[in-house]
């Protein structure tokens, strides 16, 4: 049994059931592939990039109450 989420199904049904005479469904399914692709390598990239930005916080975070805890 097959769990998609109800946008794709809700997409493939549009999209099948408008062009499916034209031909045009599988570069409209291939686009949208590529969109998504795109769209989720954008987010886990900023992800990634604020991950290091705590990091780096809470690295500066430990330096600077060795700092104060030595004077």
């Amino acid at each position: 049994m097959e769990n998609g989420s109800l946008t794709s199904v809700a997409w493939d049904n549009t999209t099948m059931s408008s062009m499916e005479s034209d031909g045009m469904t599988t570069n409209i399914v291939k686009v949208r592939d590529l969109v998504l692709k795109v769209i989720y390598i954008i987010i886990g990239t900023l992800g990634i990039v604020d991950n290091l930005a705590v990091i780096i916080v809470f690295v500066l975070f430990i330096k600077i109450t060795e700092k104060v805890s030595e004077a």
